[in-house]
């Protein structure tokens, strides 16, 4: 019934050429195309697979890596991620999670990340309660089950923070710390950690998550996003 509703309201249409009958068309998926800036989190320049430079790291970063999907600048994926967020359209997460499993696959990265663990950015309590769900928790769930990785929603926000939108890349940061901490649950171990969210703009915020991961002492933590703003 709810599915009927929502049809009326917002009927299927490709998010790329608008044609009715899905929200993503074959023709339209295999025009998108792997994001080819692969950048350190830390000072933006070329990295293989975005991993953090050695002259970057420092105990301020927890990232190793920043995988990025795609570019933010192709239409149909910022149509896609925002009628998720703001349409409540949540049949298109599992669209963004096969573009995410995609983009493994053309990666070779499944061997890699076998026995890896997903765990997605949480969202504050209250604005969870006014979306009425976190749209990462639904892209990482579907994104885990497509490739036969465990999934681990352990991480909380414990504080509403104000919207990253509108700060300089230094308020990101500032704004964002010390805001996650992990639920209470038995250690990782050494698993490698696949931290999932939908866009990053600075990496402010996967990288406060990572910190807190970091007590689950993981092999490597890597962040996974859709695209890169």
């Amino acid at each position: 019934m709810l599915e009927f509703f929502l049809d009326l309201i917002f009927p299927k249409v490709c998010q790329g050429c608008f044609r009715e009958g899905t929200y993503l068309c074959l023709a339209c998926q295999a025009k998108i195309q792997p994001c080819e800036s692969e950048r350190c989190v830390v000072c933006s320049k070329k990295s293989l697979l975005g991993r953090t430079h050695p002259d970057c790291q420092s105990r301020k970063t927890a990232l190793f890596a920043l995988l990025v999907a795609t570019d933010y600048e192709d239409q149909t994926i910022r149509n896609l991620i925002w009628n998720l967020k703001y349409n409540a359209v949540k049949e298109m997460a599992e669209i963004l999670a096969l573009i995410l499993a995609d983009y493994f696959v053309s990666r070779e990265l499944l061997d890699y990340f076998s026995g890896a663990a997903v765990v997605p950015v949480p969202m504050h309590g209250k604005r969870l309660r006014e979306r009425g769900f976190n749209q990462t928790e639904l892209i990482g769930e579907a994104f885990a089950r497509r490739l036969g990785l465990g999934y681990l929603p352990i991480l909380e926000k414990i504080k509403d923070t104000k919207s990253q939108v509108d700060l300089e890349r230094q308020e990101r940061f500032e704004n964002i710390k010390g805001m996650f901490r992990v639920k209470p649950t038995p250690s990782s171990g050494e698993k490698k950690i696949i931290l999932v969210d939908d866009v990053a703009t600075t990496g402010a915020t996967l990288n406060e998550c990572a910190k807190a991961l970091k007590a689950q002492q993981p092999s490597e933590i890597w962040g996974l996003v859709v695209a890169r703003n």
